[in-house]
Order: structure tokens, then C-alpha cells, then sequence
């Protein structure tokens, strides 16, 4: 053999080594990345206090849902942006880890879209209430809901408490007891103390 059948050879070896090297390189870059964006231990370094009470919680259980699922703009694969290599990106690292009262409203509703439509019905019979009307009177989740994902539930309903409320239905409690309308929102008479189911 000549010599330089074997320096071709050593060429092509040489750049199917580098090839090999620079994919394993990349993808191992690319797994550290999308773990670090997405994983609950990375958000644990900082907010040890928040995770714990999640991974406690029955309002967004640990096991089925993930810090980044609740906190980024999670862009849908098959959105209109013209960028793909950005698109792709931003699906597999999610950008924009945020705890904002809209951003977490609308990953809620990615899930909960349903409490929008007509004919849902809230399934405790303890209260009367409309989620649709409440969300186009301008509220997000959170201003009813805000510890859902981290807070601890004995029983399994995340329920505004009465202190919540008030701020906007002051008005119906207001005189002597013959003048509220408890009964408005709700279907029996509360017992304070008493949890209802």
C-alpha cells in the first residue's frame, strides 16, 4: 500500500474521531443545560423552603409536575415563530423561569382550562362559584389561588379562605347578620371551625 492511501485513511479516521467527539460533547452539554433548566434540585439550591412544602403538596403533586412546568414560558413546539432553531430551543431549555401572577395563572389554565367553560361545575357543594366570571372580571388564578402548588392540603381542595374573598365581596357582609348574604356563595350555612366537604 502507498503511503498515501494510508494518510487518506488516517484522514478519514481522524474526522469521524472528531465527528464523534464533537455530537458526544454536545449532547452531554445539552443534557447538563436542559437538566439545569429543568430540574427540581437546580430550583432547590435557592428556594429549599418552597420545594419541600411542593414535594408535600396535593395541589400539584411533585410527582406529576415539575418547577418549570409552573414558572417559565413554556412555548408550544408548534408555534407560529418563523426561528426553528430558536422554537426548538426554547422547548427543550424553557426560558424565562418566572413566578409573576400571569405567567403562573396561565400555566395553570394549561391545565385547568376546563373550570372556563359553561358548564363546569365546581365539585365541593360547599360553594356556589363561577371560575369564568371571575376570570373576565380580570382575576388570574393566583389571586384566589396562590399557594396551590406549595401548600400543604389535609383535605383535597384548594379553596380560597374568607379572608381572600372578602376584599372584593366586603359589601355583603356588611350590617347586622340579617343583611349578609352568606347564602349568595354558599349552599349551607359554614360552621366555623368545621371543615366542609
Amino acid at each position: 500500500m502507498s503511503p498515501l492511501r494510508y494518510r487518506k485513511k488516517f484522514w478519514i479516521v481522524l474526522a469521524l474521531a472528531a465527528l464523534v467527539i464533537l455530537v458526544g460533547s454536545g449532547g452531554i452539554t445539552a443534557y447538563f443545560v436542559r437538566y439545569t433548566a429543568t430540574s427540581e434540585s437546580s430550583c432547590e439550591q435557592c428556594h429549599p423552603e418552597l420545594t419541600e412544602l411542593w414535594k408535600k403538596s396535593n395541589g400539584c403533586p411533585a410527582n406529576q409536575t415539575k418547577c418549570y412546568e409552573c414558572h417559565s414560558r413554556i412555548q408550544k413546539f408548534h408555534s407560529r415563530d418563523w426561528n426553528l432553531f430558536r422554537q426548538a430551543r426554547n422547548h427543550f431549555v424553557p426560558p424565562e423561569y418566572l413566578a409573576d401572577d400571569e405567567v403562573t395563572s396561565e400555566r395553570c389554565l394549561d391545565c385547568h382550562a376546563d373550570v372556563l367553560n359553561f358548564g363546569y361545575k365546581v365539585k365541593k357543594k360547599v360553594i356556589k362559584f363561577t371560575h369564568r366570571f371571575h376570570h373576565e372580571e380580570g382575576l388570574v388564578c393566583v389571586d384566589c389561588h396562590r399557594t396551590a402548588g406549595h401548600a400543604y392540603m389535609t383535605n383535597s381542595t384548594n379553596r380560597p379562605t374568607i379572608e381572600e374573598c372578602l376584599p372584593c365581596h366586603r359589601r355583603e357582609f356588611e350590617g347586622p347578620p340579617k343583611n349578609q348574604k352568606c347564602l349568595n356563595c354558599h349552599d349551607v350555612m359554614l360552621v366555623p371551625g368545621k371543615i366542609h366537604d
